[in-house]
């Protein structure tokens, strides 16, 4: 039963991953602790299944051209940075429901990605300007300056990520979007290639320490994979419109089962 319940979390999780370019961690963890590990042991294994889901799905939108390489680097390099500074700041910051406040975050996300789809929003359009005659300065200094804005962006993405444990992925994907106007596959595309990597470094920490149990690792990365495998390709088959709307969905959904469990 145990292996059973393991491969449809991690196979619900890896589906988040390959349709949003975000970790299934909430998911994942959870289940693991209510079958009985451990919360550093969930969080290394969630840790390894999302390496696995985030490798599949990157390569997938990578076959599909809607991976930024260049863009990713820095912004993979900046989160790394970012994110120790983050994990630093976090024992002095008090408990005032951070995660009831990335709950709303999250549904406040969802409520604009599903807002562009509907308006049919795309690539380079401004999203709360028509005109954007007064966003293209600062786009286009973003685009012209890729090593630095990379690096300043995940900065303080892994800043945020330290603190709040979670939610890189997300928030690399509505900086991609909604700052740097890409469009939503590249965004997701990219957002899985920074999320393997930083998910990488967190499972060499926690193997490191002892936090790494196998079984759950290894049989959560067959159910991972495989519903990855099936998202990524079918979120590069859609168009941008339905995609948008899709993502929203997902959103909402993460939102509020962060609400209930937190």
């Amino acid at each position: 039963m145990e292996i059973l319940i393991i491969l449809i979390v991690s196979f619900i999780a890896g589906i988040v991953t390959g349709l949003i370019g975000a970790s299934g961690v909430m998911i994942v963890v959870p289940a693991l602790v209510a079958l009985g590990y451990n919360t550093a042991d969930a969080i290394g294994a969630s840790l390894f299944i999302n390496v696995m889901a985030a490798l599949v799905a990157a390569w997938t939108y990578y076959k599909n051209k809607n991976i930024n390489l260049k863009q990713g680097i820095w912004i993979t390099i900046g989160s790394v940075i970012g994110a120790q500074l983050g994990s630093f700041l976090s024992k002095f910051i008090p408990d005032i429901g951070l995660g009831k406040a990335f709950s709303v975050f999250l549904l406040l996300s969802a409520l604009i990605f599903i807002i562009r789809g509907i308006k049919d929003i795309k690539y380079g359009d401004d999203f709360f300007d028509k005109s954007a005659n007064k966003s293209n300065f600062i786009i286009k200094f973003l685009k012209s300056n890729v090593t630095l804005t990379g690096l300043i962006l995940g900065f303080f993405v892994g800043i945020l990520c330290g603190i709040l444990g979670a939610g890189g992925g997300v928030m690399i994907l509505l900086i991609l979007v909604f700052i740097m106007q890409y469009p939503l596959h590249i965004g997701i595309g990219t957002s899985n290639l920074i999320m393997a990597f930083t998910a990488a470094s967190g499972t060499i920490g926690h193997a490191l320490t002892a936090n790494l149990p196998l079984k759950p690792s290894l049989i959560g990365s067959v159910g991972t994979v495989i519903g990855c495998l099936f998202a990524a390709k079918f979120a590069n088959r859609i168009d941008e419109k339905l995609l948008s709307i899709i993502v929203g969905t997902v959103f909402a959904i993460l939102g509020v089962i962060m609400i209930v469990i937190l």
